[in-house]
């Protein structure tokens, strides 16, 4: 029997588990990347440098291989490229138009504002023309945004008109629409919810709370799934979920959802048709919720059944984020010390050795994270806490290493 070839879309570190893993479920994989150089080209079968966020050549590649599904789990700019491939020719996917209701905030706001749902107050400009008016009008305190970047790229929260127009520039300058979302600040905890949907059926599973960083408020220090949430909480969650998740017309597939409880609401502040960033989607969510949510999206990818059957009892799990002096990173010592911490399942580090670490103007320039998992929520605070206190850094210009915090 011939094995099928599973097509993924993205050829670095992040996908290198979905490679892994297809291929030692006995499937074939092509890897496309934009990159010539990708560390997920040496474990695939086949690989070309093919710009993931083009539609049709990445249509004419997946046809020249004769692909049965295609796959883009962990990166939103690629989501919409599978879905246009699978629609055409004819293999599983969550359909285009779906891809650009979860890809595109803009589009998020107006479905989910016509379904009625409580949303922020917002407008939607594709020139600075009207910049200020719309600004007015949604009111201070608010964000700006792109609506179709990732990573908090270009999001910025403003308490006054100061830095408005910088702030308008810089979200146009990472949106690839050209489009730019102002919204309205929402006060309350602000939630994450991932899991799976088989058949226009949700089944959530995992749900954390973020902290913000006190000096930038749109950027996480912690995201921490505490294991089972209060029942009345977790009812008010799933009823907001489901209905965004209809809204937006995801029938099967992953998602990421981010949500804020703001008094009795559960306001929609994005949600992706992909698995959660920072080890969420291959570390977390399986040990939280027992179910390797990689592994059905691979099966749902190639036509095979997928049943989902999560733990009674979610367990505890912890991304702790960890900060660095301002500077140039000359020395990092005691990673392997952290690592090596029982419960601990990852350390990363987004900068490296002669990396500048500069302020936190998105998701991607924090210095790195601890991924602890174990049964409660008091234990995955103190196993992080202790791993990151493990870790030393060694600023250029210094002579002493000092704990990063």
């Amino acid at each position: 029997m011939k094995r099928k070839l599973l097509h993924v879309l993205g050829g670095g570190p992040w996908q290198l588990p979905t490679v892994r893993l297809a291929k030692s479920m006995g499937h074939r994989v092509l890897v496309s990347d934009m990159h010539r150089e990708r560390p997920a080209y040496a474990l695939a079968d086949h690989h070309e440098v093919v710009d993931i966020t083009d539609s049709e050549a990445t249509l004419q590649l997946a046809a020249r291989h004769r692909i049965d599904g295609i796959i883009c789990d962990t990166t939103d700019v690629g989501v919409v490229t599978a879905a246009f491939v699978a629609e055409r020719l004819g293999l599983p996917g969550i359909g285009y138009e779906t891809a650009r209701n979860f890809t595109n905030k803009g589009r998020m706001r107006r479905l989910t504002d016509a379904a009625g749902m409580v949303v922020p107050r917002y407008c939607l400009l594709s020139s600075a023309t009207g910049l200020a008016a719309a600004a007015a009008a949604v009111a201070y305190p608010l964000i700006v945004k792109p609506v179709d970047s990732q990573s908090g790229r270009g999001v910025s929260r403003l308490s006054a008109a100061a830095g408005l127009d910088a702030a308008y520039r810089l979200a146009r300058s990472c949106s690839r629409s050209g489009e730019v979302l102002i919204e309205s600040c929402v006060d309350g905890s602000e939630i994450i919810v991932d899991g799976f949907v088989v058949a226009g059926r949700p089944q959530i599973l995992g749900t954390a709370r973020k902290v913000p960083f006190s000096d930038s408020l749109t950027v996480s220090s912690r995201i921490h799934y505490p294991g089972a949430l209060p029942d009345a909480e977790f009812a008010r969650i799933r009823a907001a979920t489901g209905a965004t998740l209809s809204t937006l017309g995801l029938r099967d597939g992953v998602f990421h959802a981010e949500f804020m409880l703001s008094g009795e609401h559960v306001v929609p502040i994005d949600i992706a048709a992909r698995g959660g960033g920072v080890m969420i989607y291959t570390h977390v969510v399986p040990h939280v919720s027992g179910v390797n949510v990689n592994q059905a999206m691979i099966e749902r990818a190639l036509g095979e059944p997928v049943q989902i059957s999560p733990l009674p009892d979610p367990r505890a799990a912890n991304i702790e984020f960890f900060t660095m002096p301002r500077g140039r990173i000359a020395e990092i010592a005691g990673t392997d010390a952290a690592a090596a911490v029982p419960g601990v399942a990852a350390v990363h580090f987004n900068l490296q050795v002669g990396d500048q670490v500069g302020p936190l103007e998105h998701k991607d320039r924090r210095p790195g994270y601890v991924v602890t998992l174990a049964n409660t929520a008091a234990e995955v605070i103190a196993i992080g806490r202790q791993a990151v206190s493990l870790i030393q850094v060694r600023m250029d210009g210094r002579s002493e290493f000092v704990s990063i915090t």
